[in-house]
């Protein structure tokens, strides 16, 4: 099995890898490739998290893919996809050595090697990762917290511009230093973000009018996340376009950043899912949820 491709920027890959691995951690990056697309995915050590990038073939200037008999991979035929797992840190590392030109990547299973290459006039820069182990790793091919969260229609949607959750975001960030959780809770008329850190609480309410796709539950809901995995998720929203956040009926938090790539051809997606520490209905009943509106609407983002 092997793969070649040719990336227009090598920052821009970087850049979102790194988005999914945690700070300060030696994650092993699962990256899976078939005809359609490449895929790294970061499986949490506590299986409580998962992170996923895709990269659709569309986003490479050149690329070609083989399975085990040395057949070029085609959409929709029944072939294995080509896998393997790198150290994560090593992959950033080398991607952003290679900086903001154009880069070839390549992987034959052979000698379990990705290299990485830049060819400038006058000069050559390569790169060399070793794969950790040749993709056979059954946390990465059962993906348990994926099909939960598909099991059922999500409790409740929100769609914002990246733009609109910036803000929001950075102030539970600074305000939960000491935090053990962060709280989302939804209902009717907004959603509320709230964290209790070292230097006192904070509560951050969005109305519904804010997000271009708003449905909530049937009764206003709160759920609460690590800190560290509920900011993880959204380390992505700097680099993205739109971003969706649900919640399933168990409580897994999924975020989906909608990523421009560099070449403008597709669109790359990074998803994270996180697993609620706790659920609770909220008791207090909203002032102005008896409104008469409609459970769901679509506006454009209003700050």
């Amino acid at each position: 099995m092997s793969f070649c491709a040719r990336l227009d920027r090598a920052d821009q890959m970087a850049t979102l890898v790194e988005c999914l691995l945690m700070q300060n951690s030696d994650d092993a990056v699962h990256v899976v490739v078939d005809a359609a697309n490449v895929e790294f995915h970061v499986l949490g050590r506590s299986k409580t998290t998962r992170a996923r990038l895709n990269f659709p073939s569309g986003c490479f200037q050149a690329y070609e893919a083989r399975d085990e008999h040395d057949n070029e991979f085609i959409d929709g035929a029944d072939q294995e996809p080509l896998a393997l797992s790198l150290d994560g840190g090593g992959l950033v590392d080398c991607l952003r050595i290679l900086g903001d030109c154009d880069v070839s990547l390549s992987y034959a299973q052979r000698d379990e090697i990705v290299k990485l290459t830049l060819e400038e006039p006058g000069a050559f820069t390569a790169c060399d990762l070793c794969a950790l182990d040749a993709g056979d790793d059954e946390d990465l091919l059962q993906d348990d917290l994926r099909d939960a969260f598909a099991a059922s229609s999500p409790a409740c949607t929100l769609l914002a511009a990246s733009a609109a959750l910036r803000d929001v975001v950075q102030d539970l960030d600074e305000s939960a230093v000491a935090a053990q959780y962060i709280r989302l809770s939804v209902g009717r008329q907004r959603a509320r973000f709230s964290a209790r850190g070292s230097t006192g609480t904070v509560e951050i309410d969005v109305p519904r009018d804010a997000f271009v796709l708003f449905e909530p539950p049937p009764r206003r809901t709160g759920w609460k996340y690590r800190t560290g995995a509920f900011l993880h998720a959204m380390r992505a929203l700097p680099h993205a376009r739109e971003t969706c956040v649900r919640v399933s009926p168990q409580g897994i938090l999924g975020v989906q950043h909608l990523v421009d790539s560099d070449s403008g051809e597709d669109k790359i997606f990074l998803e994270h899912m996180v697993c609620a520490l706790e659920e609770e209905e909220v008791l207090d009943v909203e002032a102005d949820d008896e409104s008469e509106r409609p459970p769901s609407v679509v506006a454009s983002p209003a700050f």
